[in-house]
């Protein structure tokens, strides 16, 4: 038996996470996938593992600590022979060399000096106010950025390094005077009667911040259908009889749309942060948008298109449940290539869902209507599924987001494709 300690893993892009909960205590026997923390970012909460087996000895954190990637956070004991899983730990000090590279760069690219002309050595390195780490106040420093006139984009209002290269190309843009910011104006309303304040949720915080720099970064446009459900909710029912199951209408959509953007694959791409290149996934990792006490949250089902109906449908519920109790993964919310947000059971018909970046697409479901219309000059009721697509007009054109439409509004009447998807 040997002692070992066990750090953070990487936690993708956040940093500072708070912890909420501790699953353990010392003397507890554990597996290597027992949870030990569950952790709390901006967008999620998500457990920590103790990634090998043993016994606990003792925990280095306490509940409210906030952690990052390499923090070491237990100490077990273990087998010998056991090793941990290996470690993927963003570095948090980074080479003077890739630094000094970094600076140069901008430099030669700018005059640096001029960006701030009337900024005293005093407060270019920033207020104590401003919230920062050490590296990025070190990196203003050198560029000779005030942080005061940057805005920010991290958890809580924290700024970070790709907030000063913003602020740099604003300026060498000529756009720091006409530069749009997030802004809204500081009303007293009680002047004109009671009134009640509401903290925004960290999680509402994160949508405020991504849908709002979505709308003004991509050049949104929306294309309106309505799609013949009839034969859809007919065969849905029968399966479900059949196999004595109750699958949702939503997962008989997603494995249709699923199957039905390897045909447009334009709508599962991205571009490249130089905005020159197209980056399409030959595979879908389908978001579906599920709304939860503490805001809107999408994860995503992983490898859509190998999954037959009734294992979306599973995925669904457990990705829907882990998001309203606060257990998802990180990795539920990472890598989505395109992206679902359904109203259907909240009423309503047609509406504008906004893209989430870096996908380039998202496909809005509305309430299920009754349509009378002409069939062999007789009149007859039917359902009808109005669809709603949202696309960035950088990547695809109004005769390509008709096409998808229209060729979904073809996929709900292929019987054979439905049942051949069932299981």
């Amino acid at each position: 038996m040997s002692t070992k300690i066990i750090n953070i893993p990487d936690l993708g892009e956040a940093e500072d996470v708070e912890v909420i909960e501790i699953c353990v205590k010392e003397g507890d026997k554990v597996n290597s996938e027992a949870p030990i923390l569950v952790l709390e970012s901006d967008k999620a909460a998500m457990e920590i593992p103790a990634s090998i087996a043993g016994t606990v000895i003792s925990l280095k954190v306490s509940l409210g600590d906030k952690v990052g990637a390499g923090t070491p956070f237990l100490e077990i004991e273990a087998p010998e022979e056991i090793r941990p899983l290996k470690e993927e730990v963003t570095p948090l000090i980074e080479s003077e060399t890739s630094k000094e590279s970094e600076i140069n760069h901008f430099k030669q690219e700018t005059n640096l000096n001029t960006l701030n002309e009337r900024s005293t050595p005093s407060s270019v390195t920033g207020n104590s106010s401003v919230y920062a780490g050490p590296a990025v106040r070190k990196l203003a420093r050198e560029f000779g950025i005030q942080l005061s006139l940057v805005n920010p984009s991290g958890p809580r209002g924290r700024i970070q390094k790709e907030d000063l290269h913003l602020f740099v190309k604003g300026r060498l843009s000529g756009a720091s005077k006409s530069k749009f910011q997030f802004s809204q104006p500081n009303v007293d309303y009680s002047k004109w009667g009671p009134v009640e304040e509401h903290q925004l949720t960290r999680f509402q915080k994160s949508s405020l911040t991504n849908l709002h720099t979505s709308w003004v970064n991509i050049p949104h446009v929306t294309q309106h259908d309505e799609c013949d459900l009839g034969l859809l909710l007919d065969l849905r029912s029968k399966l479900n009889k059949k196999h004595q199951m109750n699958i949702s209408l939503l997962a008989f959509i997603a494995k249709i749309i699923s199957n039905l953007l390897y045909e447009f694959p334009l709508l599962n791409s991205s571009l490249d942060q130089e905005l020159k290149t197209i980056i399409v996934k030959n595979y879908v990792n389908l978001g579906i948008a599920v709304d939860t006490p503490e805001g809107l949250i999408v994860p995503n089902i992983k490898n859509t298109q190998d999954k037959s109906i009734v294992e979306i449908a599973n995925e669904i519920s457990m990705l829907a449940t882990a998001s309203k109790s606060r257990k998802l993964k990180l990795d539920d919310l990472k890598g989505a290539s395109f992206s679902v947000s359904s109203l259907g059971a909240m009423g309503g018909k047609f509406f504008t869902p906004i893209i989430n970046p870096p996908e380039v697409g998202i496909l809005g479901l509305s309430k299920t209507f009754r349509k009378v219309i002409e069939n062999n000059k007789t009149f007859e009721g039917r359902d009808y599924l109005p669809v709603s697509l949202s696309y960035d007009h950088r990547v695809i054109n109004g005769v390509y987001a008709v096409q998808f439409t229209s060729q979904l509004g073809e996929a709900l009447l292929d019987s054979k494709l439905i049942e051949k998807s069932f299981i």
